[in-house]
């Protein structure tokens, strides 16, 4: 359907946990756009979601859920923890970057005539590597699959990308002399590009993190920049033409009491056009990583399949 676009707005580790707020940063109820608990719902300025409910990360595959799997199951709509016969942390090795470079959401939309586009900005580092010495994520390997343009700093100071930490507090950590960005000014370029594009996909992971180290403190911080930035962007994308998702990989930051990931259902909500369709089609509304690859495709208009056999 001419005109659709999608905004794959991905946060890693947050999954849909107890209404303890003690607990559960979620559920304190500072951060509307993300508050999906047990029993609490998402909001937003635009109004509520058209779908919020948890996602199931497990796939059939007893253990705790990874990333590297998990990541990989929701760009490919492959179920990649059954095809490893476990669940994979860290970055993908071999079997799983070969699914990603083989079944790339990126890349499969692109083989269609579709612009496909990851938001992030890589720094120099990254460039100044050679590919063979690189440590590539899920996401870096979707795109590498896909043919499209790796942002770069170049970008970044230009208002054309942004860095995973959104407001540059961890660029700095990481010794890159960065002006610093609010919330509102990140999500307000998410915005803009994703009006440029068919498809875009931009990545936070630093919640994560958060949850390993147990750090509360910096949990409420991601939290409150993810809530503000998302709520620039859901109030200056079109919604009668974009869908929004936000999905996470697998539970963490949402269970305080533990170092690990979680059993949790992944959080996953969804606004515009494309989420409105498939909430009145129960079959459509995805219940698992490996739905969230066919729910793109079909939000732009594409039909109904998965972007893959597996």
């Amino acid at each position: 359907m001419k005109g659709r676009r999608v905004l794959l707005f991905f946060i890693d580790g947050i999954g849909v946990g107890v209404d303890d707020a003690d607990v559960n940063p979620l559920a304190t109820g500072e951060f509307p756009t993300l508050r999906l608990t047990a029993s609490l719902r998402p909001s937003a300025s635009v109004g509520p979601p058209a779908l919020a409910h948890g996602i199931d990360t497990s796939l059939g595959v007893p253990g705790l859920p990874q990333s590297a799997t998990g990541q990989t199951s929701i760009l490919t709509g492959v179920n990649a923890p059954a095809v490893m016969g476990r669940h994979v942390s860290g970055f993908p090795g071999p079997t799983l970057r070969k699914i990603l470079l083989e079944h790339s959401i990126l890349k499969s939309l692109r083989e269609a005539g579709l612009d496909a586009t990851f938001l992030n900005a890589f720094g120099p580092r990254f460039f100044e590597m050679a590919e063979t010495a690189r440590r590539m994520s899920a996401t870096t390997l979707a795109t590498l699959a896909s043919g499209a343009r790796f942002r770069d700093w170049s970008d970044l100071t230009a208002g054309r990308a942004v860095v995973h930490d959104l407001t540059h507090w961890r660029m700095k950590e990481w010794g890159y002399d960065l002006e610093p960005r609010s919330p509102e000014e990140a999500g307000a370029i998410i915005a803009r590009e994703t009006m440029r594009a068919d498809f875009s996909l931009f990545e936070y992971f630093e919640t994560d993190r958060a949850g390993h180290d147990q750090d509360r403190a910096k949990a409420m911080r991601c939290l409150a920049d993810l809530n503000r930035a998302l709520e620039t962007v859901l109030t200056s994308v079109d919604l009668a033409s974009t869908t929004v998702l936000v999905a996470s990989d697998h539970g963490n930051l949402e269970d305080g009491r533990v170092k690990t990931h979680t059993v949790n259902p992944a959080f996953f909500a969804a606004w515009g056009v494309g989420a409105v369709e498939a909430a009145r089609v129960p079959e459509q509304v995805p219940a698992r990583l490996t739905d969230l690859a066919p729910t793109i495709v079909r939000a732009l208009g594409r039909g109904g399949g998965a972007t893959s056999g597996a």
